[in-house]
């Protein structure tokens, strides 16, 4: 679901642009719904397809684009303007599978209640008009490392995914989500060895984090120079980094984090990082 990190308004190629220059935001790409799959019962996988969808590439796993949705009343959004405000019904995305020859890109989306991309996202058919922005940049995975480990709820799973997919077949990776019950569970595939555990949390959003607080101790400590992806509610991101690092010993240069949402909060800003 929600993705994570960094500047939309990264140019197409930041090498290139003259230090100090202002930079200038990619043109929104207007996008089609063309299938939609249901996963589970809270998760929809949608495809959106566009001719202006030529030249979006993702060179990164766990990257991350904007999407805009409509405002009550539109049947699509307004085209967003280069140097315009921001778009109120804006959210952050991890774009999956993107197949260029076809000018298509899958987007899984959490339906967690109501909310712009929620309601949309429940309703969504074929036909049906965004806008999207991006892509922006992803996680580095260390391929040398001796083991990867990905911890996160639900709105994580889309970027744990595409992770997945970019490990080797030498690697080995263990895979810890958070998510309201077992009808959530699905299979993740990978090239790589991977052991993955599911907690549940229930339907009670204000207890985000803590099931996997408790799946995360009984693990126990992860082996040294294990590279660990973090990612889901913001606060209980900060709460299991700690607990990575006081806890169970974890060099901090080793986790990378991620708030993708915060509890009782329309727009939690990118670039949360949890290092505060």
């Amino acid at each position: 679901m929600s993705a994570t990190p960094a500047d939309s308004n990264t140019p197409n190629n930041p090498a290139a642009a003259p230090e100090g220059a202002p930079r200038k935001r990619r043109p929104p790409r207007r996008v089609q719904v063309t299938r939609v799959q249901t996963l589970s019962p809270l998760m929809r996988r949608i495809t959106l397809q566009g001719a202006e969808l030529e030249g979006f590439e993702v060179n990164d796993p766990a990257c991350y684009m904007k999407l805009i949705f409509p405002e009550p009343g539109q049947t699509e959004p307004d085209r967003p303007l280069p140097d315009g405000p921001r778009a109120k019904s804006m959210r952050t995305y991890t774009p999956l599978a993107v197949r260029g020859e076809a000018l298509e890109v899958d987007v899984d989306f959490v339906l967690h209640g109501d909310g712009p991309a929620s309601t949309w996202a429940a309703q969504a058919q074929p036909g049906q008009v965004l806008y999207l922005m991006g892509p922006g940049p992803g996680y580095k995975i260390a391929l040398d490392a001796s083991a990867h480990f990905l911890i996160g709820d639900d709105s994580a799973l889309p970027a744990f995914e595409t992770i997945l997919a970019a490990l080797p077949a030498t690697a080995a990776a263990r895979v810890l989500v958070e998510v309201v019950d077992v009808a959530e569970e699905r299979a993740l595939h990978s090239a790589a060895k991977v052991e993955v555990h599911w907690a549940a949390r229930g339907t009670d959003n204000t207890q985000a984090g803590r099931a996997l607080e408790t799946a995360l101790r009984n693990a126990g400590t992860p082996a040294a120079g294990t590279r660990i992806y973090l990612a889901c509610e913001a606060a209980s991101m900060r709460r299991i980094r700690q607990l990575l690092i006081e806890e169970l010993g974890v060099d901090r240069s080793h986790i990378v984090g991620r708030g993708y949402w915060k509890l009782n909060t329309v727009n939690h800003p990118d670039h949360d990082y949890g290092e505060d």
